[in-house]
């Protein structure tokens, strides 16, 4: 009788530290930054791994294609310490808000994830999760070199 009950003593311990380690390792993580809507947004893409930058010159996003872009720079989950080889700097984007204060978000690769952005540069998230969202930087670099290219070509024609 009394080894059952050092058992169920042992196991009700057991739960009990798991719970405490769970609960201090939450703690431990910070706080999800928001990142208000934008009035305008600005891109510089940075080359990685091999690849040349689309342009050298900042892209500023159309109003009408500010929002498939701002949901894939908003933070999401943490994601935590990042590695220059691991996950390479792929763009940086400057959201101005309605009054006029910048939000700076740096992007990096995160492969077929969401992309990992940081609004201060040490505390990584995983931009939100979205269901059409694949690869999240890598998307953004094929938005963002389309909108340059568009704008390129526009100036060609003027």
């Amino acid at each position: 009788m009394k080894t059952g009950a050092y058992v169920l003593l042992g196991f009700a311990l057991g739960v009990f530290a798991t719970y405490c380690f769970v609960r201090f390792t939450r703690s431990l993580s910070p706080q999800t930054p928001v990142v208000r809507r934008p009035e305008s947004i600005v891109v510089f893409l940075h080359p990685w791994s091999g690849y040349e930058a689309a342009t050298t010159k900042p892209v500023r996003i159309p109003i009408e294609r500010h929002d498939e872009i701002f949901r894939r720079l908003v933070p999401g989950t943490f994601y935590g310490n990042v590695h220059e080889l691991v996950s390479p700097l792929v763009a940086e984007a400057v959201v101005t808000h309605a009054d006029k204060t910048e939000t700076t978000v740096l992007v990096r690769d995160g492969g077929h994830n969401p992309a990992i952005v940081s609004v201060d540069g040490v505390n990584y998230f995983y931009a939100k999760n979205e269901p059409d969202v694949y690869a999240g930087a890598n998307e953004l670099i094929r938005l963002v070199a389309a909108i340059a290219y568009e704008q390129q070509n526009q100036l060609k024609k003027e």
